[in-house]
């Protein structure tokens, strides 16, 4: 399904279920283009041959080249293995590409933002945030979220910072992944997760 923002809907108790994903509107990207003096501009796009749970990655970053080419832009698409992707993205696209295709699995809707889009987490500090995003306000909300111990008020910060994460776009959400799993009516307790783990300690057959 379409993504909305940085944190999926497997997370039921922390989505934020008033974001939409962001409209396809070509004329308007064009126009934004234009004013911006950006016609044509060349851009490098990393992506990996896959891992880390990515959906069809070539595929996906072909479709993606031909959208942005179709509005204007001149795009470059570099692939890698997957080790060599990490080690080029990693420390950050500065002075090497100007966007990057990633996925993620995790088990909680802290992981993610905390280690790829607060301040503190640009590369030169230890992070994952390879495109240098910055918002006071999210950072506050994730250090805030992280250490609170009632979920209702982690929910509330949630799904603050995916609205102001969704205005500010640093990333494009493309897609969340629908897991499938099929179990004999024989087995209980058999539940999929958001982090693709497969937790076993309550499965009963009987």
């Amino acid at each position: 399904e379409v993504a909305a923002g940085p944190t999926p809907p497997a997370f039921a108790w922390a989505y934020n279920p008033d974001l939409e994903p962001y409209p396809y509107d070509p004329d308007k990207a064009r126009a934004l283009i234009s004013d911006a003096g950006a016609d044509g501009a060349e851009l490098t796009f990393y992506v990996t041959e896959g891992g880390s749970g990515m959906l069809d990655p070539i595929a996906m970053v072909t479709a993606i080249q031909a959208d942005l080419e179709a509005v204007g832009f001149d795009v470059k698409i570099e692939t890698y293995e997957w080790n060599t992707f990490l080690g080029e993205v990693n420390p950050g696209l500065e002075g090497k590409a100007d966007m990057a295709e990633m996925a993620w699995m995790t088990n909680d809707p802290d992981t993610l933002p905390f280690l790829a889009l607060r301040t503190a987490a640009w590369p030169d500090q230890g992070g994952f945030n390879s495109g240098y995003y910055s918002n006071p306000k999210v950072d506050e909300l994730l250090e805030a979220a992280r250490v609170a111990t009632d979920q209702d008020e982690r929910a509330q910060l949630y799904q603050e910072m995916q609205t102001i994460v969704q205005e500010d776009a640093p990333w494009v959400f493309v897609a969340n992944w629908k897991q499938n799993a099929v179990t004999s009516d024989r087995v209980e307790n058999f539940a999929l997760q958001p982090s693709f783990f497969l937790l076993l300690d309550d499965v009963v057959k009987n």
